[in-house]
């Protein structure tokens, strides 16, 4: 990166001042070293002397004018910088004068800026060249822009106890008030009781095997948030949003799915429900991204796009295996895509439910499913904070029994066990089912 004058992108007496602070205190160095890095300086000897001053802290070096000029010797970069009388200058009482805290920011919003410059300039770059696709400068633009944010969250994070624990308190004050859940519904009451809801900033995984309701278990879920007022999105890379909105309409009007399916048995008492059910899904602040390919960047970025603009609380993945992602195997790239969800919903604080495949069992498809049967399960697993997975036994005739179990195989802090209840085939959503005893089917 090469310096650049302009006086928004660049602040040298800002860099000078921050400077002369890391030389004059090694403790203040170490605060500094935790939010700029050498690059976050726009003139190249700047950046020396700061690379060099952190890798002497770093090795327990002392820092002073000796020492300093010692190492830029033997860098050969002492003479790069401006020699020992430029180094003198930073040392100098008066050079430390001002608010390192505030000077630190300027530098760290200078080059945010250049960088933003440069994802531009590379994204023009890329849009004039006629043998790229349109979807990869947009992908390249993006991975840009995310880079710059994520950039901006401090290195630091390690307050003192006496900083945070007070939070904490305040913030199990607040949940100990609540009458309702904590987090977010899933629509099934005995679910929601044993995992208090899906809370913000945490990652869900939930697994079933193909054609096992895991689709209907997400709209569930999606339609459960809306309707109560939160703004959600789900990512359905499988079904496209009008086959979704069919299944949305059998779970709220009394139009079974068979006659969705096959209009034509609709009766003519059946159409004013009908539209009636879609006027009120209509309202709710659904979004629903059909796109038949993604990759787990644009997945991301437009995730962070729907999160800003419409202020959605719930994003939903459907389903893992069909997003592309960096990686030599299966194993890699299952474990990239989890760990970005799990990233995004700790960075912007949102739920994020990630639907996953479980393998087929070895001994038919009423054995009951454990962790392990939860496709390239540890990396899923090490990522998610809960873990569900969908149980569906059926009859010799291959039809469901309707003793299904949804089990809570992973929640951080809380409890594991089945949740029992009952697949409605007209409806297509999970309900509540009594029990008189605590064993599986």
């Amino acid at each position: 990166m090469t310096a650049v004058s302009n006086s928004a992108l660049a602040n040298l007496d800002a860099e000078r001042s921050v400077l002369a602070t890391c030389m004059q205190s090694a403790e203040k160095l170490c605060t500094v070293a935790t939010l700029l890095r050498p690059e976050s300086f726009n003139l190249p000897s700047h950046r020396r002397v700061f690379a060099c001053l952190v890798e002497m802290v770093s090795s327990s070096k002392p820092i002073d004018l000796i020492s300093v000029s010692e190492e830029l010797g033997k860098r050969g970069d002492l003479q790069q910088v401006g020699g020992v009388a430029y180094l003198s200058d930073l040392t100098s009482p008066l050079m430390g004068i001002g608010s390192l805290e505030h000077h630190t920011h300027i530098v760290s919003e200078c080059f945010r800026r250049r960088r933003l410059v440069e994802a531009c300039e590379r994204g023009i770059s890329a849009a004039n060249d006629a043998s790229e696709d349109t979807a990869s400068c947009l992908g390249l633009v993006q991975e840009s822009l995310l880079e710059i944010e994520a950039a901006t969250v401090s290195r630091a994070g390690a307050p003192p106890a006496k900083e945070f624990m007070p939070e904490v308190v305040h913030e199990l004050e607040l949940e100990a008030k609540q009458l309702g859940l904590i987090g977010l519904s899933t629509g099934i009451p005995d679910l929601d009781e044993m995992t208090t809801g899906h809370r913000p900033g945490e990652l869900w995984a939930v697994g079933g095997l193909p054609g096992r309701a895991k689709t209907a278990f997400g709209i569930q879920v999606l339609m459960a948030n809306g309707q109560a007022g939160v703004p959600s999105v789900m990512f359905s890379l499988e079904m496209s949003r009008g086959a979704l909105g069919k299944r949305m309409l059998a779970a709220h009007s009394t139009i079974p799915a068979s006659h969705i399916r096959e209009p034509q048995y609709i009766g003519r008492d059946g159409w004013p429900a009908l539209r009636h059910a879609a006027a009120d899904i209509a309202r709710w602040p659904l979004y629903v991204d059909d796109s038949a390919s993604l990759h787990v960047r644009e997945l991301v970025a437009r995730a962070m796009l729907y999160i800003r603009r419409f202020k959605c609380k719930l994003v939903i993945v459907d389903y893992l295996r069909l997003v592309e992602a960096p990686g030599r195997d299966l194993r890699e790239r299952v474990a990239y895509v989890a760990d970005a969800l799990r990233q995004l919903a700790k960075m912007e604080q949102v739920s994020v439910l990630l639907l996953s495949q479980l393998r087929r069992p070895q001994g038919g498809l009423n054995d009951i499913p454990t962790m392990l049967d939860l496709k390239e399960s540890g990396d899923i697993e090490a990522h998610a904070h809960v873990v569900l997975l969908l149980y569906m036994p059926v009859r010799d005739d291959g039809e469901l029994t309707g003793r299904d179990e949804i089990i809570v195989g992973k929640q951080r802090e809380g409890r594991t066990g089945p949740v029992y209840v009952t697949f409605n085939k007209k409806r297509l959503r999970f309900e509540p089912r009594e029990v008189a005893h605590t064993t599986s089917v």
